[in-house]
């Protein structure tokens, strides 16, 4: 048997990841077998095994994926100078509502509460993207547009939880959109202080 080309091993492990997610997404983590990833994605067990060692490492690479998308969609706030917040928040959801990734998030979170090692991997990438918050909230608190007296980690600890907070929204009622979760939290943030 020919051996795969990188290339042609990418695309057979997206197949993979998109025909778990689909499952996943309809059936949750625990009502999917090994078996059901197989006859979702038209490929043997053994083509599936190749990529994968089982539906653990399955969740594991879409978990990755979820948060993956959400800090490409931070990198560029904090490379340069940074964007207004209506601006990231726009270009935030815009990712998340884009990557389609709701109904999957929530089923991520939730076995992540349940296997101790999901859990720490997502702690793990979820610390890495409060650190880029703080620092975007530090360059805003330089540049004079977020109080200084508050602590940029305190901000970005917010920060973070307005992604899972959208995706939440979606994954319940589509008619929440990146468009109308961000001029919400634009009319928040304007409120007078007390």
């Amino acid at each position: 048997m020919p051996r795969l080309t990188e290339r042609t091993r990418d695309a057979r492990r997206r197949q993979i990841l998109d025909a778990a997610r689909r499952r996943f997404a309809r059936n949750g983590f625990h009502a999917t077998s090994m078996h059901d990833i197989f006859t979702e994605a038209g490929l043997s067990a053994g083509a599936v095994y190749s990529h994968f060692s089982g539906k653990d490492e399955i969740v594991a690479a879409i978990a990755d994926e979820v948060i993956d998308a959400v800090t490409e969609a931070l990198a560029p706030a904090t490379a340069g100078d940074p964007p207004s917040l209506d601006d990231l928040f726009e270009h935030l959801f815009t990712t998340l509502q884009r990557a389609n990734v709701a109904t999957i998030a929530i089923t991520v979170w939730a076995e992540a509460v349940r296997d101790p090692a999901l859990g720490r991997r997502l702690s793990t990438r979820y610390r890495r993207m409060r650190h880029q918050l703080t620092e975007l909230v530090a360059a805003h608190q330089r540049r004079g547009t977020i109080d200084s007296q508050t602590s940029a980690s305190a901000v970005a600890e917010v920060l973070t939880a307005l992604g899972p907070a959208f995706l939440h929204l979606r994954a319940f009622d589509s008619a929440v959109s990146a468009t109308t979760f961000t001029r919400g939290l634009q009319a928040l943030l304007r409120l007078p202080h007390a």
